[in-house]
């Protein structure tokens, strides 16, 4: 079994808005549980796009009707993100939305919710490779707090230390291990791999949709999904980026967003922090196939 995630360390990471955001949340909420680089921005600008109501408890100050209002001091993030910039705006205000079900963004593990009252969670989960890669890339140009800075290279953030455990690695599989065991609590659990979103949205969204009685067709979503592809979302963030920086090269917040991209930088060095044993056992739960320990035959399960 994994590692469970340190409730001290993860209750660190817990900022003011966050803490007072938990208070709103009641039985017609769903936590839209990651860790950072498993694809928040694709399933939010998605059902953004069809309707639907995805906060961003990190940058919004949520109201006990549903609704939730950017704050101020991270406009700069939200104007880099279509839906977020679009929410803001006078067209994308919450008149465009229907208020509930609520699906609330969440980076943090489930022990956060803890005798809290929500409906349901949705688990979104991207192969460990790219999604810690994608996170460390994220936090190196985009970090601000002291705890979410990293080195600037890859394989000195790997080897620790964690946000709840003792490294980036450990911090996947005990997330995710955590979020499976408190999932069967919750009357909706749902279970969304990033690349199954990326190349069959429609397919994956449809039914999570239906079990909590949300009717959007299938129309609908393929638009919402079209609406969100890296091309466009990435075109947004570059006008954006364009018109702040001055012509100067910035760093983007959506990168690449590809399936199975970690077979572009990946080396026999790198390979290892990614063959620990309970890291593939978790990964196996969500379907992923992670090389095995030197010496160790993998299970085919």
């Amino acid at each position: 079994m994994a590692h469970r995630p340190d409730s001290t360390l993860a209750r660190a990471r817990l900022s003011e808005l966050y803490a007072d955001n938990l208070k709103q949340l009641g039985p017609r909420d769903i936590v839209v549980a990651s860790c950072g680089g498993a694809g928040q921005s694709l399933i939010g600008n998605i059902l953004f796009e069809a309707g639907l109501n995805y906060v961003d408890a990190y940058t919004e100050r949520l109201q006990a009707d549903g609704t939730a209002v950017g704050v101020r001091t991270h406009a700069a993030y939200r104007d880099r993100l279509a839906s977020l910039h679009d929410k803001d705006s006078e067209a994308g205000g919450p008149g465009a939305i229907r208020p509930w079900p609520r699906f609330v963004k969440s980076h943090h593990p489930p022990e956060i919710f803890d005798g809290l009252p929500v409906g349901g969670v949705w688990i979104i989960v991207r192969d460990p490779r790219d999604a810690l890669y994608s996170l460390h890339q994220w936090r190196r140009s985009f970090g601000e707090e002291e705890w979410d800075k990293v080195p600037d290279e890859f394989e000195d953030w790997l080897r620790g230390p964690g946000d709840f455990s003792s490294n980036p690695v450990e911090d996947w599989s005990a997330f995710y291990q955590a979020w499976e065991e408190q999932a069967q609590g919750y009357e909706h659990a749902t279970v969304l791999r990033f690349e199954d979103l990326k190349q069959r949205p429609v397919e994956v969204l449809e039914p999570a949709l239906r079990e909590l009685a949300v009717d959007v067709t299938a129309d609908t979503l393929r638009a919402a999904a079209e609406a969100s592809s890296f091309e466009r979302m990435r075109a947004h963030e570059d006008a954006v980026v364009a018109q702040d920086a001055a012509g100067e090269r910035q760093p983007r917040m959506i990168r690449k967003g590809a399936v199975s991209g970690w077979t572009s930088w990946m080396t026999p060095g790198l390979a290892g922090y990614f063959s620990d044993p309970e890291l593939g056992a978790v990964a196996r739960q969500y379907g992923y196939d992670l090389p095995a320990p030197a010496g160790q035959a993998q299970s085919a399960g």
